[in-house]
């Protein structure tokens, strides 16, 4: 049991590590690499937000999960919004999808202006 809460630690600590080797992992099962660059940034948001959270710990002290999971469901109610504005069907899964692939490159760019000030702010 340690060695998978090693594991988990280490992709957590290091996203974008994870995110590689869930691409290198897709990519050699599906050799399809539009989709394994999807499936790897869908599974390594997870650790992405865990990282992102553990910074902003770091910097003032305080955990921002559920601000997180707040913004993640307004995001949902306005993709939804402007899909039932627009008169599309509303479609919750890729609504879902939208709002979990934007989350991923805000939280990549929060990652890495995130990690200098984290170092800072440690020394």
């Amino acid at each position: 049991m340690d060695y998978f809460a090693t594991l988990i630690a280490l992709l957590a600590t290091v996203p974008y590590a994870t995110f590689f080797v869930i691409f290198y992992i897709s990519k050699k099962i599906t050799n399809q690499a539009t989709r394994s660059t999807k499936l790897a940034a869908d599974w390594s948001s997870l650790f992405f937000i865990l990282a992102v959270n553990a910074l902003l710990f770091l910097i003032f002290n305080y955990s921002f999960l559920i601000w997180f999971l707040v913004m993640y469901m307004v995001a949902m109610i306005i993709v939804i919004t402007i899909q039932w504005r627009n008169e599309i069907d509303v479609n919750f899964r890729m609504a879902f999808r939208v709002v979990w692939r934007a989350g991923f490159i805000l939280l990549a760019i929060s990652y890495i202006v995130l990690l200098p000030i984290g170092i800072y702010m440690t020394y």
